[in-house]
């Protein structure tokens, strides 16, 4: 039988109706000891995420879905010495990611690779407009964007994705995607000169 600590039952309840904004350490307390809701909630949240960053690196659905699974199932049984973390949409981005590529590494051959610039599957493009342009952006604009981001690097793509869609620091993106801090500055300076170029001449008539 599963323990559910009440000195934190009302806060849990009080988010899941959505009264209040998402704590995340007091979710990751109560999933620490043992709380169902809390672990639910944390789950919907994060699962399309990890859905979106797994299909960046991997094209096999049944993979990357049963990878999801696999880290949380992971992360249940070992509630108890699962340590505290200060951001958890890091730590489980970073935990994600060694997981997908772990499998990757040991089932190739049930892994089709991404050709080298192939459009990303998941969707941060709400995240770089907002950062490149003030205001509404134009329809126009917003396809610039889409077109631009094919001319990316998959690395580019994801080193935006962690920054923007993520809101991760720069030393956590470089954390997660195991590289330097300035070649996270490098990666993401590139592909935003490249998004802003490729919208300037989609915008002059």
């Amino acid at each position: 039988m599963l323990t559910k600590p009440d000195h934190n039952a009302e806060t849990i309840t009080e988010i899941s109706n959505g009264s209040k904004s998402l704590d995340e350490a007091v979710l990751w307390d109560n999933f620490k000891n043992g709380n169902e809701l809390a672990f639910s909630i944390l789950y919907k949240r994060y699962v399309q995420r990890l859905y979106n960053y797994g299909m960046h690196n991997c094209r096999d659905k049944d993979l990357v879905l049963d990878c999801i699974q696999e880290l949380f199932t992971h992360l249940w049984e070992r509630r108890e010495t699962v340590s505290s973390v200060g951001s958890v949409n890091f730590y489980l981005l970073k935990s994600y990611r060694r997981l997908v590529a772990s499998k990757i590494a040991t089932q190739k051959k049930f892994f089709t690779p991404f050709p080298k610039n192939s459009p990303s599957h998941f969707e941060f493009i709400p995240s770089v407009e907002q950062f490149l342009i003030d205001g509404e952006l134009k329809s126009q604009q917003a396809e610039g964007l889409r077109n631009g981001m094919k001319a990316l690097s998959k690395r580019q793509r994801e080193a935006l994705f962690l920054k923007f869609f993520n809101e991760l620091s720069y030393h956590e993106v470089a954390s997660i995607m195991e590289v330097r801090v300035d070649s996270v500055y490098n990666l993401i300076s590139k592909a935003i000169d490249i998004l802003r170029h490729k919208l300037k001449r989609r915008t002059v008539f």
